[in-house]
């Protein structure tokens, strides 16, 4: 679908970005995502509740079949959304660190490398822990290091 951009220069205004939509659907979402550095609550599951939950409360995501689960510190909720989806999604702190997981890098409190190469990440204040594999290593070292280690 083509949108419409326009640009006004105003040399008195504020600046302010505005997204015009009849509805809102994935494309709009995403381009909303993107201008503001992610979305900073998502809808999730719990039973028969719908909960909005923000983005920063939220340690992982990871997959399980074809069920994508969303782990807070004292609870775990689902989504309808994929991986891959959720990514596009997400604000930057978050990343891909193996094929089913996706964690919130500002939320790790602890890092342990295993001989094997595969890595451990825990959470404060809970016992949740995930594994990063070899191959997402790099790239999830450069990325606590872009988000965490700012001087």
């Amino acid at each position: 679908m083509a949108y419409r951009v326009r640009l006004e220069i105003d040399p008195n205004a504020e600046e302010e970005i505005v997204i015009r939509c009849k509805t809102p659907n994935e494309e709009i979402l995403k381009l909303q995502a993107a201008l503001t550095g992610g979305m900073r609550e998502i809808e999730l599951l719990s039973g028969d509740e719908i909960y909005f939950i923000e983005t920063k409360s939220i340690l992982f995501f990871e997959t399980d079949g074809n069920k994508t689960a969303a782990h807070t510190k004292t609870h775990m909720y689902y989504t309808d959304l994929k991986l891959y989806e959720l990514e596009e999604l997400l604000p930057r702190s978050f990343m891909r660190v193996s094929k089913s997981c996706i964690a919130n890098t500002m939320a790790i409190s602890s890092i342990r490398k295993e001989i094997t190469g595969i890595c451990e990440a825990r959470f404060a204040d809970t016992g949740k822990k995930i594994f990063i594999s070899r191959s997402y290593y790099k790239a999830f070292k450069d990325k606590i290091n872009e988000t965490r280690l700012k001087l």
